[in-house]
C-alpha cells in the first residue's frame, strides 16, 4: 500500500507539472509574455510599438507591454523634448506645435517604467502632414493672367495650386510649384473670365488639404468706344438757335462716348451748347478745364477726367485737351479737340499752330500716355503743300479714316459742298488722328446723302465724324514671369508612410 500511495503522488505530480507546462505554452508568446509567466514572475520585460499615425498637430501611438507605467516623449531633441507625458495605458495622443523640426519630423520615444525606472525604451521619428494653407489673396490681374498669394503653412516644402472655373470642383491635375514659395503667378487665363484659385501644402509626408478657393475675375484685354468730332458751326453760321438741338440729337444718338466740338460759341452761346451736349443715353458731361467746358464732352460711365485744359497756338487759334482714364483698362490717355486756321495759303500758319500744339503736348505728355486729337485741322492730303499731315504722321500719328478695318461715306468731304451737292473727292479738312496705341475697327461720317445730294435739315457748313477706336491695357500690367510649374493629379495618394520606429 506504502508504494502504491507513492506512486498515485508521482503520478499527481506528473499530471500537474504537463498541465501547467500546458497552460504555459498556450498563454505564451514566443518572446516568454503572457499572463501566467507574469504570475509565476519569471516574464520578461518587454516593450512593442504597435502604430503611430499622425496629423498635422498631433502624434498617435498605441503599444504593448508589461510594465506598470510609461513615460512618452516628443520632440527634435529627446534629451530636451518639447512635451513628455506619463501613462498607465498603452496608448497616448500628443499635441505636437512646438515638437516638428520644419519639415514636420518628430522623434519620438516610449518608455516602459518599473519603480520609477526605465526598463525599456523604442525609439522612432513621425513626419507630420503640411498644414492646409489660409484663403489665398489676389494681388494682381490681367487680361490673360493673375497672381495671387498666401501665408506659409507649417512642414511645407513647396505648393499644390487648382486653378477651375467651378468653385466646387477641382481640376484632373494641378500645378506644383518647383521653385516654392508663396505665390503664384499664371498667364495662361483668358480674359472676361471668372477662376476659382486654392492652394495645398506639399510636405515630405504628403499633401495637405486644399484651402478655400479665393475667387479671380480677369479684365477685359482691351476698351472699344467711340470719339466724334464736329465742327458745329455755333456763331459763324446763323441760326444756331434751331440747328443746336438737331445737332445734339444727332450726337446723342450716334452713341458717341466723347465729343470734340470746334466752333462751339464764345460766352455768349458757349452756355446753349453746354447744355445742349450734356446728357443723352451717355450721360455726356462738359470736360472740365478748357474753353469753358464746351468743347471736350465724355461720358462719366467710362471715364474719369484726371485733368484737362487749353493751349493757345497763335494766330488766335487754341486747342483743348482732357487726360481721361478709361475704367475698364485702368488706362489714361488723352482727347485734344483742335481747330486750325482756315485759308487755302495759310499753309505756314497752319504748321506754327501744329508745332506748337505738339509742343504742349509734349509738355504734358510726360508717361507717353496714347492720344486721339480730333478737330477741323483745315488741312488734308488734297490740299498742295500741306504741312499739318507730315508734321501730325511724323510724331507717329495715323489718320484713324485711313486705318479702320470699316468706313461709311469715306468718299465724302467732310467740310465741303457745292449748295447741295456733295463732293466726293476722299478729301477731308476734319479728322480723328490717332497715336500709335490705338487700334481702329470703324471710321464713319454722318452725311445724309440721296445719291450725291444732301437731304434733310441743314446743321453745319461741316459734317460729324467719329471713330471707333480700342485701347488694349497696358503692356506693363501683364503677367510676364509666370511661375514654374509641374502638373500632378489633384488626386493626393493615401498610402504614404507616416515615420519609422527603431
Amino acid at each position: 500500500m506504502p508504494g502504491l500511495l507513492r506512486s498515485s503522488c508521482l503520478v499527481g505530480v506528473g499530471i500537474a507539472l504537463i498541465g501547467g507546462a500546458a497552460l504555459m505554452a498556450s498563454t505564451t508568446d514566443s518572446q516568454g509574455h503572457g499572463p501566467v509567466a507574469r504570475m509565476v514572475g519569471i516574464e520578461r520585460p518587454y516593450l512593442k510599438v504597435l502604430s503611430v499615425d499622425v496629423a498635422p498637430s498631433e502624434v498617435s501611438l498605441a503599444w504593448s507591454g508589461n510594465a506598470s507605467q510609461y513615460r512618452v516623449l516628443l520632440g527634435d531633441d529627446l534629451a530636451k523634448p518639447a512635451r513628455t507625458i506619463v501613462t498607465t495605458e498603452p496608448m497616448a495622443r500628443l499635441r505636437v506645435p512646438q515638437a516638428a523640426d520644419p519639415r514636420g519630423r518628430v522623434n519620438y520615444r516610449v518608455e516602459s517604467v518599473q519603480d520609477g525606472a526605465t526598463e525599456l525604451a523604442v525609439e522612432g521619428t513621425v513626419t507630420l502632414l503640411p498644414e492646409v494653407p489660409p484663403r489665398p489673396k489676389v494681388k494682381r490681374t490681367a487680361p490673360e493672367g493673375a497672381v495671387v498669394k498666401w501665408k506659409p503653412a507649417d512642414y511645407a516644402t513647396t505648393y499644390d495650386v487648382a486653378v477651375s472655373t467651378s468653385k466646387k470642383e477641382l481640376p484632373k491635375k494641378v500645378k506644383r510649384l518647383t521653385q516654392g514659395g508663396t505665390a503664384f503667378a499664371t498667364d495662361s487665363l483668358k480674359p472676361e473670365r471668372t477662376y476659382w484659385v486654392r492652394v495645398r501644402a506639399v510636405g515630405d509626408a504628403g499633401v495637405s488639404r486644399f484651402s478655400p478657393p479665393i475667387k479671380v475675375t480677369t479684365p477685359p484685354a482691351g476698351s472699344e468706344f467711340s470719339i466724334g468730332s464736329w465742327n458745329i458751326c455755333s456763331e459763324a453760321c446763323s441760326g444756331f438757335g434751331g440747328r443746336v438741338g438737331g445737332q445734339a440729337a444727332q450726337v446723342h444718338a450716334s452713341g458717341v462716348d466723347i465729343l470734340a466740338l470746334q466752333e462751339a460759341g464764345g460766352e455768349r452761346v458757349g452756355p446753349t451748347t453746354r447744355a445742349a451736349f450734356s446728357g443723352g443715353p451717355k450721360n455726356l458731361v462738359p470736360a472740365q478745364g478748357g474753353g469753358n467746358s464746351r468743347y471736350l464732352f465724355y461720358s462719366p460711365e467710362k471715364f474719369t477726367q484726371l485733368d484737362g485744359g487749353r493751349w493757345s497756338l497763335g494766330h488766335g487759334r487754341w486747342a483743348t485737351w482732357a487726360r481721361l482714364e478709361d475704367k475698364l483698362t485702368e488706362r489714361p490717355f488723352i482727347v485734344v479737340s483742335v481747330h486750325l486756321l482756315s485759308g487755302h495759303k495759310k499753309n505756314g500758319e497752319r504748321a506754327s499752330e501744329m508745332r506748337s500744339l505738339m509742343g504742349a503736348l509734349a509738355g504734358i505728355n510726360t508717361q507717353d500716355d496714347p492720344v486721339v486729337l480730333a478737330g477741323d485741322f483745315n488741312s488734308g492730303t488734297h490740299r498742295s503743300g500741306d504741312t499739318v499731315g507730315p508734321i501730325v504722321r511724323s510724331s507717329g500719328y495715323s489718320d484713324t479714316v485711313e486705318v479702320a478695318d470699316e468706313t461709311q461715306n469715306a468718299q465724302v468731304n467732310t467740310g465741303s459742298r457745292r449748295g447741295d451737292q456733295a463732293i466726293m473727292s476722299h478729301d477731308h479738312v476734319d479728322h480723328i488722328y490717332a497715336s500709335s496705341d490705338w487700334k481702329v475697327p470703324a471710321w464713319r461720317q454722318w452725311a445724309n446723302l440721296s445719291g450725291t445730294t444732301y437731304v434733310g435739315t441743314w446743321l453745319s457748313d461741316h459734317n460729324m465724324i467719329a471713330a471707333t477706336v480700342v485701347l488694349e491695357r497696358d503692356e506693363k500690367d501683364a503677367v510676364t514671369a509666370p511661375s514654374e510649374v509641374v502638373k500632378v493629379p489633384a488626386k493626393a495618394r493615401k498610402d504614404v508612410a507616416p515615420g519609422t520606429v527603431s
